[in-house]
């Protein structure tokens, strides 16, 4: 999964960094880095894929298709972004679960099109919309079919391409 989404990246133009002899990644903007190898493998639990960005990196957390707790407590309270090919809707409808992944420091949740379709269609008939909103008051729950243009667009804001 880790690969699939840093494929997505690097199509964006977001590409992945490469690693040294030391293991250390070589840090280009914009760019990527996979934490499940080389010397990032120690900060792991803190993410899979960080992005470098200001004022505050950006660490995604990718999951398979379900989120369970293991989605919840991977952002560690740090800005943090879901990714995943999750498959069951219920899981994010609830509004305790919309607080929870905010207070945990969750800015986006992506998912496939159709789980997000009804994970809003839901929000939207138990009013529970104005849980769905990120702190920064965008939407929490966002379509795979955005993830590369949203973060080109949060990497493009704090990187110089030079």
């Amino acid at each position: 999964m880790e690969s699939l989404c840093s494929e997505v990246l690097t199509s964006a133009g977001i590409p992945a960094m490469f690693t040294d002899a030391t293991g250390w990644p070589v840090w280009k903007m914009p760019g990527h880095v996979l934490m499940n190898s080389g010397k990032m493998a120690s900060l792991q639990a803190l993410g899979d894929i960080l992005i470098p960005c200001a004022p505050t990196n950006l660490v995604i957390s990718i999951k398979s298709e379900v989120a369970r707790e293991r989605l919840l407590y991977s952002a560690n309270s740090i800005e943090g972004v879901g990714f995943g090919f999750f498959k069951e809707p219920e899981e994010f409808w609830t509004s305790s679960r919309m607080s929870l992944y905010k207070r945990m420091g969750f800015s986006a949740i992506y998912m496939p099109d159709a789980t997000h379709a009804a994970v809003m269609n839901r929000v939207l008939a138990t009013g529970d919309e104005r849980h769905a909103v990120n702190i920064n008051g965008t939407d929490l729950y966002r379509p795979l079919s955005v993830f590369g243009d949203d973060m080109n667009r949060v990497v493009g804001r704090s990187s110089a391409l030079l």
